[in-house]
């Protein structure tokens, strides 16, 4: 039985039909299910409230027709009744219009809501539609963007890319030389390929690779969710990572995803499954630097990938989900108890500077097994022994076997192999070997380019694996700033065994004594040339260009003249004792220097500098500052500001544990560091005197791009003030004094372009330099014997000492560089800043005098008196009349020398034999020094 449904009994009134007005109809009760339940409450109420005003509507009407003479019959006033029948029509009718008013109102105000609804839904529609088609746009605009450079994918084009190596290109665009072999992919046909390979790959890579269109939408959907609830799953199909490989970049933005979809989408039209399989089998990565189903098999079991057993095939797929982690073995320390067959085509090499700890005693005694199983060749075993080199053995990773176990599971569970294939896989016995190295030979300035590349892709946010894997087998073009003609002749000295005193051929097959040379354009921080060794036999060696060395002297101008003159404690012209002895700080007094010239006068900075007095040099740093350590804060300041970063501070120190300290005037005025400084930091040092007090970071390469073009990397040198170029100047002008009045005269170039540099050794002269530059370049120079050089017998070596030390040796060297460099030069000279002015001075006492050498002052300094033999032999005397070698002097006047040619001239010739004698002095001196190994230079 139907109940009846209260919802039937509501009144609701609709506009009259024309030909009825008055009748009324009953609304369908199905209505009544859009009606939200705080809704229907409300209409109850006004329905209730609408029943009884009708009823009684209806009784009055009916009272009234059932006495028809109420129309037409007087009313007495006196009657009572008809008052209150009047009273009560009155009634009757304000109740009638009253509730016609109301349910005016009524009607007015539904329909006020019902219009503000309406409106309400169709603003709340219309702003979604809004939004979507404002998204839509949005998405289209950034897909048309994204894809606005992308260009046509065919087979061609996988080829080409697939065969691309990376090269490196001279600063003129000729080709220097490409990546290494050892690490470059090989291509090969998908019919060469292990066919358990292809299946483990598109078991556990793309499982529908045969039946989608480039796009797994379902699996890339579930990807999508997944990443959304925050767990990592990849929904990238075959082609899509071909297109990441190859085309696009492992950038993790949208934009890229978007190309790699678009790129899958396009390769599947134009090019086979079969070719896509070959081109992604020949190209992924599968770690330890290896590239390419042919590299991984050859890299990890000396095999043909068409060779590789179902284990092995399911190892080199499960590396692809993370390659440092599943690659199929690890390095383990040699326990000494291994058989010729556990370490044959196992051995790992390294660098000492590679962060792994030195060899112990076990790995030590086992050189000589490793030597006479010939799994070492001499040059090798000699660096072992001599700790060039470091040995580990390869073991199988146990996260590469737990990972393949899960490639077997994958291909199991679609059916590709049996469960009888996927027992036998898994306890398949895995043997890692490598193949015999054809590593060639690589010079020092590939290796740094190879090491800043991709250190350079490190800071973009590859891992070192995903960076290496990217210089051997991306197809870069890295264009360096080497020139081809500096660098050949910087090799052309070397190639002359001559230039090397004492050459001999050490027991680990290289040639002593070594050295290094860089040669740096100072505007720009460009390396235009370098050289980490003599007579190179391995690609894995010392590259002593970057390789910190005992500086000596060349480590004055910087941390000790520098801060000096910057601050105005003192100009070239100042007078000080050379006498040992004599020093303001009591650890000074202590440590008391030997003194490197005669050591029984005074002399001017300049001279001092250009005679390279380790005494001057010692009380003109104790001007730097009140206290002793604050003088070491002052020089350690300003080392580190011309980019010296091996120093080592007390607090760094602590921190790491350790016990040496460069805070000594020791070792930041006469260079005995405790590290040392590089060729490479001290040319750029140097090179930031030249370059008007401002230093630039060194660099090797100006930019990284694409096979095509597009560029991934453009190297911007970081660059900071130093000193003012009128400090700098200064400093430069006495540095010319070392070639042309001291004891680097050896560095002058025979075409007359001044030269301002330094010369440096350590004790008895093991370590010696001479670092200095042109109008056009600065260049480092660096000789001396390796350290820590073992005979074959495994004791080491001694160091031997470079005769001539670094006033003859290293300048000489240099020269020899420079001259060949600046051939055909244009003659220069360096630039003089405008509040710098020339003054002529005595190149022994630093006063002023009308003859000698011109000197640079800052403006508002001037040397402090007149040389004091002038002063006994002259009047002094100042002449306005301006000659044409005339200089300015500190008073803003011109001295002219030459207008006396008398009195004057006679003068000149005793001063110059005084000088000439003192120079004799000097060199006597300086080849007794020589002989006995004594002081710094």
């Amino acid at each position: 039985m139907k109940k009846e449904n209260p919802e039937d009994n509501k009144i609701r009134r609709k506009k009259a039909s024309p030909s009825s007005k008055s009748s009324t109809r009953r609304p369908s009760s199905s209505n009544s299910d859009l009606t939200l339940p705080s809704e229907r409450s409300k209409t109850d109420g006004s329905s209730d409230r609408r029943k009884t005003r009708t009823s009684s509507t209806n009784s009055k009407r009916s009272s009234t027709s059932s006495n028809p003479q109420t129309k037409t019959r007087a009313v007495s006033p006196s009657s009572k009744s008809s008052t209150r029948n009047r009273n009560s029509n009155k009634n009757s009718a304000n109740t009638s219009e009253n509730n016609r008013k109301n349910i005016s109102k009524s009607k007015n105000s539904k329909t006020l809501k019902r219009k503000m609804r309406s409106r309400r839904k169709k603003k709340i529609i219309g702003g979604v539609i809004a939004f979507f088609i404002i998204a839509s746009a949005l998405v289209l605009g950034f897909v048309f963007a994204s894809l606005k450079d992308v260009k046509p994918v065919n087979e061609a084009l996988l080829d080409k890319l697939t065969h691309q190596t990376t090269t490196i290109k001279y600063a003129n665009g000729e080709t220097m030389s490409t990546a290494p072999s050892q690490y470059k992919k090989t291509p090969i046909p998908l019919s060469d390929m292990s066919p358990y390979l292809r299946k483990a790959i598109i078991s556990i890579e793309d499982e529908r690779f045969y039946s989608h269109n480039g796009v797994d939408y379902w699996g890339l959907g579930r990807s999508v969710v997944k990443t959304l609830i925050g767990k990592k799953q990849g929904g990238s199909t075959i082609p899509m990572q071909v297109s990441k490989i190859l085309l696009t970049s492992s950038d993790q933005t949208m934009s890229r995803k978007i190309k790699d979809i678009y790129y899958a989408l396009e390769m599947s039209k134009s090019v086979s499954k079969d070719k896509i399989l070959e081109t992604y089998l020949n190209n992924y990565f599968v770690g330890k630097s290896l590239s390419g189903a042919e590299a991984g098999a050859l890299g990890y079991f000396n095999k043909h990938s068409k060779d590789l057993t179902l284990g092995e095939a399911a190892m080199l797929a499960g590396v692809t989900r993370n390659p440092s982690k599943y690659a199929p073995y690890t390095s383990a320390r040699i326990t000494g108890d291994e058989s010729k067959s556990d370490l044959d085509h196992k051995l790992i090499f390294f660098l000492p500077t590679e962060g792994l700890e030195g060899a112990n005693s076990t790995e030590k005694s086992m050189y000589e097994k490793l030597y006479e199983w010939d799994l070492v060749d001499q040059d090798t075993y000699k660096q072992l022994k001599s700790g060039d080199l470091l040995v580990r053995k390869a073991i199988n990773n146990p996260d590469a076997k737990t990972r393949q176990e899960t490639v077997l599971s994958k291909m199991k569970e679609l059916g590709v192999i049996t469960e009888k294939q996927y027992v036998a896989a898994v306890n398949e016995k895995i043997n890692i070997q490598f193949p015999d190295s054809n590593e060639q030979i690589a010079n020092s300035v590939e290796s740094l380019i190879e090491y800043d590349v991709i250190d350079a892709l490190m800071e973009q946010g590859k891992t070192e694996e995903e960076a290496r894997n990217m210089y051997y087998n991306g197809g870069l073009i890295v264009n360096s700033t080497i020139d081809p003609k500096i660098q050949k002749a910087i090799e052309a000295e070397y190639a002359v065994n001559s230039n090397f005193p004492n050459d001999t051929v050490a027991a680990n097959g290289l040639s002593e004594p070594q050295s290094a040379s860089v040669v740096i354009d100072y505007k720009t921080g460009n390396i235009k040339g370098l050289i980490g060794g003599r007579n190179i036999k391995a690609r894995k060696t010392l590259n002593r260009a970057i390789t910190p060395y005992q500086p000596g002297s060349t480590i004055k101008p910087l941390s000790v003249y520098t801060p000096a003159i910057d601050t105005q404690k003192v100009t070239q012209s100042t007078l000080m004792s050379d006498t040992r002895g004599g020093y303001r700080f009591k650890e000074n007094r202590a440590d008391n220097p030997e003194t490197t010239t005669n050591g029984y006068g005074s002399m001017s900075l300049r001279h001092a500098l250009a005679l390279s007095s380790n005494t001057i040099a010692y009380k003109t740093g104790e001007l730097l500052g009140p206290t002793y350590d604050d003088a070491i804060d002052v020089m350690m300041d300003y080392l580190r500001n011309f980019g010296i970063t091996s120093i080592l501070d007390f607090k760094e120190e602590k921190k790491a544990g350790m016990q040496r300290s460069d805070r000594h005037f020791n070792s930041l005025v006469l260079g005995g560091l405790t590290r040392g400084i590089s060729p490479l930091q001290m040319a750029a040092a140097f090179g930031t005197l030249a370059n008007n007090g401002v230093y630039i970071e060194p660099e090797i390469f100006t930019t990284i791009t694409t096979y095509n073009g597009e560029l991934i990397i453009k190297n911007t040198p970081k660059t900071h003030k130093v000193v003012d170029p009128d400090v700098a100047y200064v400093i430069t002008d006495m540095l010319t004094a070392v070639v042309k009045e001291g004891i680097g005269n050896n560095a002058a170039l025979s075409s007359g372009i001044p030269v301002a540099g330094k010369t440096g050794s350590s004790n008895n002269y093991l370590d010696t330099w001479f670092v200095g530059y042109t109008p056009y370049y600065v260049g480092s120079t660096y000789i001396g014997d390796d350290a820590g050089v073992k005979n074959e017998d495994g004791t080491i070596m001694q160091r031997r000492r470079i005769e001539g030390g670094a006033a003859m040796t290293p300048s000489r060297l240099w020269a020899k560089i420079m001259n060949r460099i600046h051939q055909n030069l244009e003659y220069k000279t360096f630039t003089k800043p405008d509040n710098v002015y020339m003054t002529t001075i005595n190149p022994i006492d630093g006063g002023r005098t009308s003859y000698g050498v011109l000197a640079a002052f800052i403006d508002g300094t001037a040397p402090d008196r007149y040389s004091y033999i002038a002063t006994q032999t002259t009047k002094k005397k100042t002449q306005t009349q301006t000659g044409q070698h005339g200089t300015q002097g500190a008073n803003g006047q011109v001295a002219n020398p030459g207008v006396q040619q008398g009195a004057q001239g006679a003068y000149n010739r005793q001063q110059q034999g005084a000088y000439t004698r003192q120079q004799q002095q000097q060199g006597a001196y300086n080849r007794q020094q020589q002989a006995s190994g004594q002081g710094a230079q």
